[in-house]
Parts: structure tokens; sequence; C-alpha cells
């Protein structure tokens, strides 16, 4: 059970994964989860015990791209979608998410995060992003 920091504005800090929607295990970037919300602001859209849908846009462990070139962030985030998966909860995406949003159906978080991270073009480079 992985806990993933939420970075939109939906009122979630943190969730726990408690389930793929696509059966692939464990889940990569871009692949949508259900999670429990585990702490929440207190004025925000969902609170604390709530069943939610969401994608992952960070992960720690490394991943390969079709490139050669690999892309690692400095934790596990999370943003919150609909319970049907159609659309992201919040209105704002806080922080770098991975440029493989774009080829799945979640092009609107890319648009709404703060930039997409691109890892340059040469071979064998590794791409380590950090949260300012």
């Amino acid at each position: 059970m992985t806990r993933l920091t939420v970075i939109d504005n939906s009122g979630a800090k943190e969730i726990m994964c408690i389930g793929h929607v696509r059966n692939r295990n464990p889940a990569k970037l871009g692949d949508p989860i259900r999670a429990v919300v585990k702490s929440a602001r207190h004025d925000g859209k969902v609170s604390r015990k709530d069943i939610v849908g969401a994608v992952v846009v960070r992960q720690r462990g490394r991943h390969m791209r079709r490139d050669g070139s690999t892309i690692r962030f400095q934790e596990n985030a999370a943003v919150l979608l609909k319970r049907d998966l159609s659309a992201p909860i919040g209105t704002r995406v806080i922080g770098p998410v991975a440029r493989e949003l774009r080829a799945s159906k979640y092009m609107k978080i890319v648009m709404m995060a703060s930039r997409a991270a691109d890892a340059p073009r040469s071979n064998s480079v590794q791409l380590v992003l950090q949260d300012i």
C-alpha cells in the first residue's frame, strides 16, 4: 500500500493506493489508481476516508522512456480524479508532471501543470527532478 502526495488543489494532502484500475502491478506513470484519502484540509473538496480515483504523475523509481532516457522524481505524487476517472477534481496542479501523461487521456492535467518534465535528447541520460 503506497502513499502518494497529492499535487492539486482538491484539498487532499496524502492518499494511499488501494488498487489499480488496469491490472498492471505496480502502477507506473500515467496509470489510473483507486485510493483512499489519508489526510486532507478541512476546507477542501474531498475529506478524509473518501475513496477517489487518481492518476500517478510522479514516481520515485526510475522510468525508462522509449528513447532510452530515464526519469526519476523525488517523490511519488498523484492528481485526484472524479470517480468515473473522466476529469480532475482540482483546478490547479502544482509542480512538474511526467511527459508520459500526454500519450494517455490526461492532457488536461498536463495543461494545468506548471511544466511537463522532458528529458534531454541524448541516450542514457538520467533526469532527476526535485521540487523547489
